[in-house]
């Protein structure tokens, strides 16, 4: 056993007792408690992947119209979703299927694999390149994923799969808004969407890493018996650990990439607790791995970097034989893999033109888990910040379900109040007072904005307050906010009208209307005597008529009517007799002014 499997440190290397983990876990799985307990993971693990997922999934068909207004606003839209999956990913992997992973390369990647002071890995990869790797078991492409992770690149990888892979539910979906390229195997139908696809991804300044598997599935016992017949036919030498790849699409991608690609990286992937002569995709199963607690032992990446200059993607033949040379040693990779329990490493040195010293990183150990414990907030974010503005400005979410609850509610005991019988005679229905029919929310609303519309126009009103301009429609979702208060006040005043209508009628009273005559002020002074309209001789004059007041008045003629014509007038008086004033001593003047009037009789 060596000294990472035994848990003791190798250098400043940290290493992770791997077997005694293994072991503690396999343990716990086959007592009692493990049924029960992989019920329950299955269950956390489905919950978490699948709410992961349609919140990725809503977020990208929420950005899906600023393809529309700007394409460069819709990659930056869709490149942050990716980040989402491949923090979903990450974190799925670190709490329901923790794992090691083991990284080392040659010398064309030294210095690019750096060993952070957390115990984690950091890989300075270029932003863009084509990834090529070969193809053990499913989940090959999420630890890849994880390692453009570490890159910041996990927001910008495009992946080619196969055609089958699009249809799967929800999955599939986010796949195919990723710009993930699909192919059906065909040539020629592949070539022109391959094409389409690498119009778009072949910008200079655009971030992307390209991965492709060149073998086209992954390794598994019909899949190694279908490339021993190809070997066969074709007279060429059969691999042991790998399947032989296919150079056509690799080599067009290249061809359409070598303005924008400077590099070619090459991954070549390997699982610890796969037995000689049997295959990792039967025995690390999704299932095994996330539902059952049972994940690989360790990861194990070896990576190495090729020029696209000197890789001879203009010729066919030249091309297939390169390709089939880097299989050929990535077999012999996985061979001494199995004979020592890892791939070699880099521990090299040599001096930049600037006097800096790169050194090989040798061995990497580490686990696949996220910088921040709180970066899985990133998925949900923009779900949870659309549902945020829907309750800040419309307040669309509690709102508006519990008024329709509490007016259908309402309407309800309305109903049943109606066709509840009082006095064993059924209530009518009830019924505008005005023209006595049924209740028309319709028409209430149109009459509304009718009034609502000139009530905002009027000059008058906007020189106090300015009211929004609101179209029917708009003013019927206003007022149906408040429906249930319209509803109470029209039940009420239908059942008050109702109510009316059933009382008995009073019988009508006749009265003399009282009659007002208007009298000249002749018939004024005459109708009551002059000894009642004198003035007590203490009494102080009338107060002087404004000047408006006197300009009212009519004129007054300078001669007035004789006593005694004003005496023939057949005017009633009041059927007492008048009362004489008291006499009082007065002066001479008032005694000759007196004389001149007229005495009442």
């Amino acid at each position: 056993m060596s000294n990472a499997k035994s848990g003791q440190s190798t250098g400043n290397q940290v290493a992770f007792p791997t077997d005694q983990l293994y072991a503690a876990a396999a343990n716990y799985f086959k007592s009692g408690d493990g049924e029960h307990s992989q019920m329950q993971r299955a269950l956390e693990v489905g919950s978490y992947f699948l709410s992961g997922c349609m919140a990725v999934n809503l977020s990208q068909f929420l950005g899906a119209p600023l393809y529309l207004i700007n394409e460069n606003w819709y990659n930056a839209w869709i490149a942050l979703t990716k980040q989402s999956i491949g923090i979903l990913t990450t974190t799925l992997t670190q709490y329901w299927a923790p794992t090691v992973v083991r990284v080392s390369g040659d010398k064309s990647v030294r210095g690019q694999l750096v060993s952070t002071s957390n115990g984690g890995l950091r890989c300075l990869f270029p932003q863009r390149m084509v990834l090529i790797a070969n193809h053990q078991i499913y989940t090959d492409w999420l630890y890849l994923w994880w390692i453009a992770y570490c890159n910041g690149m996990h927001g910008s990888i495009f992946i080619v799969l196969k055609e089958s892979l699009r249809s799967i539910p929800i999955l599939g979906w986010g796949m195919r808004l990723s710009q993930f390229i699909f192919l059906k195997r065909d040539w020629e139908q592949d070539k022109p969407q391959m094409a389409k696809h690498f119009q778009k991804l072949n910008k200079p300044t655009l971030p992307m890493w390209l991965l492709i598997f060149p073998e086209g599935t992954n390794l598994a016992e019909s899949t190694r018996e279908r490339s021993a017949k190809w070997a066969k036919k074709n007279g060429i030498q059969d691999m042991q650990h790998t399947l032989l790849p296919r150079s056509t699409g690799l080599r067009f991608s290249l061809q359409q990439m070598r303005e924008s690609v400077r590099y070619v990286y090459d991954c070549t992937i390997a699982y610890e607790g796969v037995p000689r002569g049997q295959y990792a995709q039967d025995i690390f199963t999704v299932k095994s791995a996330y539902f059952e607690g049972h994940p690989p032992k360790s990861i194990n990446m070896y990576w190495r970097r090729f020029a696209l200059s000197s890789i001879p993607i203009d010729d066919p033949v030249a091309f297939e034989v390169w390709l089939r040379a880097r299989w050929m040693e990535k077999d012999s990779l996985i061979e001494a893999y199995y004979r020592h329990g890892r791939f070699p490493a880099d521990r090299g040195a040599h001096k930049t033109r600037e006097g800096k010293i790169i050194r090989g990183a040798g061995h990497i150990e580490t686990e696949i888990k996220s910088n921040y414990w709180y970066e899985f907030l990133q998925i949900f974010a923009p779900v949870g910040v659309l549902a945020m503005v829907l309750y800040m400005f419309y307040n669309a979410l509690p709102t508006t379900v519990t008024e329709s609850l509490k007016s259908q509610d309402m309407l309800k005991k309305a109903e049943e109040l109606q066709k509840a019988p009082i006095n064993g005679r059924k209530q009518p229905h009830l019924m505008h007072s005005a023209n006595n029919v049924p209740i028309d929310q319709d028409s209430v609303f149109a009459r509304a904005a009718t009034i609502y519309k000139g009530v905002s126009k009027n000059l008058s009103v906007q020189k106090v307050v300015r009211l929004p301009e609101l179209s029917e429609k708009g003013l019927k979702n206003e007022m149906k906010k408040h429906q249930p208060a319209l509803d109470t006040i029209f039940t009420q005043k239908n059942a008050l009208q109702d109510m009316r209508t059933k009382l008995p009628s009073r019988p009508a009273t006749q009265k003399n209307p009282v009659q007002r005559t208007t009298n000249t002020p002749a018939q004024k002074s005459a109708s009551v005597p002059k000894s009642t309209l004198q003035r007590p001789p203490t009494a102080k004059p009338p107060a002087p008529k404004s000047a408006s007041a006197k300009a009212l008045q009519p004129k007054q003629t300078a001669k007035q009517p004789p006593p005694a014509k004003l005496a023939n007038n057949k005017i009633q008086v009041a059927s007492t007799p008048a009362r004489k004033l008291p006499s009082k001593p007065t002066n001479a003047g008032s005694k000759s002014a007196s004389s001149n009037r007229p005495i009442a009789k």
